[in-house]
């Protein structure tokens, strides 16, 4: 839970930091040429406009960007579930108006005081036709940066944004291959509807996890996903395997579910490999960041023989020589092993807790 709290709090302070640069913004290009003398006869005397306007916008910017914070996280998710698209909109546009509302009746009173609330409020209509236009493009754009966010994922949106992949590159990766086992068979059995809801499902509980071991979806590929870890100096490999120990036990402590929606409980094979690898952005009219290499094409061929080793998680030979001294896990090694596409054989390995 605590890592999806982190993930969380970074939306929150995207979208405070978001608000109070926005009304900075909104303040400076409406009141930054504009004097003192001239605000208070403008405005008929206005203690709200007595005080430094940026100090207001600050506030401002705080108060609305943590009432849509709490909306964001709490209503908007439930409000995502409805399958009308006309209800959701209508509900987010509700939602945004209260809050605005709200913000700017808060402000009025901080700054000026019950007593000149209802003069320094009715005074106020010229701002806040402007304010109000204006913040309803901010919110229609943070809206649409965390969506983004959320459907690229963190580190591949902003390395997006950032043209990290703009030429191909060279990296040092960990891929693992999750794959739902039996799935043509559980398909058939209950359903192609039925059987979208459980990968969904599935692919739900491994949330919290990829949070927790700080893993990254490269792509979900019908009832596989694909996840990744960069390596570097602070690289800790036991949470590769941690993250398919962990999500094998959230499967089965949720069992009576899974059978009693679906008439089956799932399990995943997986397969682990790591090298180096090129990746690049390709696309023009849909741009994505991808991976080339012998590293995946390997994985995939490893995951594939689970079923014939008898095992639910294959690794190979490069990740094991990184990981071999950990006295938690049992290896066994499987040798001189052909895999299609490659010349030479290889050794993988099982891998199950002590």
């Amino acid at each position: 839970m605590m890592y999806i709290n982190n993930y969380k709090a970074t939306e929150i302070a995207i979208i405070i930091c978001s608000w109070m640069l926005a009304l900075l913004l909104f303040a400076y290009l409406k009141f930054g040429d504009v004097n003192d003398a001239f605000l208070i006869q403008w405005y008929d005397k206005q203690l709200f406009f007595n005080r430094n306007i940026y100090s207001v916008a600050l506030a401002y910017g705080l108060l609305l960007g943590s009432l849509l914070s709490i909306i964001h996280l709490y209503v908007y998710p439930r409000i995502i579930q409805t399958p009308s698209f006309t209800k959701n909109i209508i509900a987010r546009s509700v939602s945004f108006l209260v809050c605005f509302k709200t913000a700017d009746i808060l402000i009025s009173l901080l700054y000026n005081g019950l007593n000149d609330f209802h003069l320094s409020y009715s005074n106020q209509n010229s701002i806040l036709r402007s304010l109000f236009l204006y913040a309803v493009i901010i919110n229609f754009l943070t809206d649409f940066f965390l969506l983004m966010r959320k459907n690229l994922g963190p580190d591949y949106f902003f390395n997006l944004i950032r043209g990290k992949y703009h030429r191909p590159r060279e990296e040092n990766r960990i891929f693992m291959f999750l794959d739902l086992a039996s799935s043509t068979t559980i398909a058939e059995r209950i359903g192609h509807i039925a059987y979208s809801s459980l990968l969904q499902d599935c692919f739900r509980e491994l949330t919290p996890l990829l949070l927790k071991n700080n893993a990254s979806i490269y792509q979900y590929v019908g009832d596989e996903a694909v996840i990744t870890w960069k390596i570097n100096k602070h690289t800790n490999r036991n949470q590769c395997l941690d993250l398919f120990f962990s999500f094998q036990k959230r499967l089965q402590q949720k069992k009576d579910y899974y059978s009693q929606t679906y008439h089956t409980v799932p399990f995943f094979r997986a397969s682990i490999n790591e090298g180096r690898i090129v990746m690049s952005t390709v696309g023009e009219l849909k741009t994505e960041i991808v991976y080339h290499g012998d590293v995946l094409n390997t994985a995939a061929r490893i995951q594939s023989l689970c079923k014939n080793y008898h095992t639910d998680l294959l690794i190979s030979e490069n990740f094991y020589q990184n990981i071999k001294e950990e006295k938690v896990y049992i290896f066994k090694c499987f040798n001189n092993i052909a895999i299609t596409g490659k010349d030479e054989k290889i050794n993988i390995y099982s891998v199950n807790r002590n």
